[in-house]
């Protein structure tokens, strides 16, 4: 299955998206700083990008990475 091409605006406002709507994120109302992803050489799985420095994540840091790959499962970032 071919990922789609999404710009890196796009990623990065679906991530803000999902891991706000996170109950563990929602309930203290805190605010994730959501970084645009960057470009990488493609990995075995063809993904071409990666996500680092999240700001305010302190207590969300497990939350985090399992949206990240859920998104990288279906998008890669386009040119």
């Amino acid at each position: 299955m071919s990922k789609e091409q999404r710009s890196a605006e796009d990623i990065q406002a679906e991530v803000f998206r999902r891991i706000h709507q996170l109950a563990a994120v929602r309930a203290p109302a805190a605010h994730i700083e959501v970084p645009l992803p960057e470009f990488r050489p493609r990995d075995n799985t063809g993904l071409n990008w990666r996500m680092s420095g999240f700001g305010n994540a302190l207590g969300f840091k497990e939350d985090i990475p399992d949206v990240v790959a859920d998104i990288a499962k279906h998008w890669n970032r386009a040119a």
